[in-house]
């Protein structure tokens, strides 16, 4: 209950809740639902149009590079298509929209598999 109720104030707020992920579970929910867009190190060379690699997120000057990874379903153009099972309802999508739809875990498994491959590029 407790972390349901840190996860909705990180949802309203911005500020994001780390818990322990695992980086392996990390990479496959990686490239079962990032890879359509994003190049996935060592499993896609291509991703849709502007839409950055992992690797150059990773590598952004940015010093909010790694927040933008954990709130990336807040960010354009992913509320219109990340559905995060456990908070949000699934909207009506238009024609050809393949939702990603995802578990809180999820997340945290992503965040493991991007600060593994943070240890690589970010050196």
């Amino acid at each position: 209950m407790l972390r349901a109720a840190l996860i909705i104030v990180f949802l309203l707020t911005g500020f994001a809740v780390c818990h322990a992920g695992d980086a392996a579970k990390g990479e496959d929910v990686a490239i079962e639902h990032c890879r359509r867009c994003h190049v996935i190190p060592g499993q896609n060379n291509m991703g849709i149009g502007i839409s950055p690699s992992f690797k150059a997120m990773i590598q952004s000057r940015a010093e909010d590079w790694r927040h933008k990874f954990e709130v990336f379903y807040a960010l354009r153009p992913h509320p219109s298509f990340v559905i995060i099972r456990e908070f949000r309802t699934r909207p009506e999508f238009p024609l050809g929209i393949t939702p990603v739809i995802i578990a809180v875990d999820d997340l945290d498994h992503l965040m493991a598999y991007v600060d593994k491959l943070a240890q690589e590029f970010r050196k």
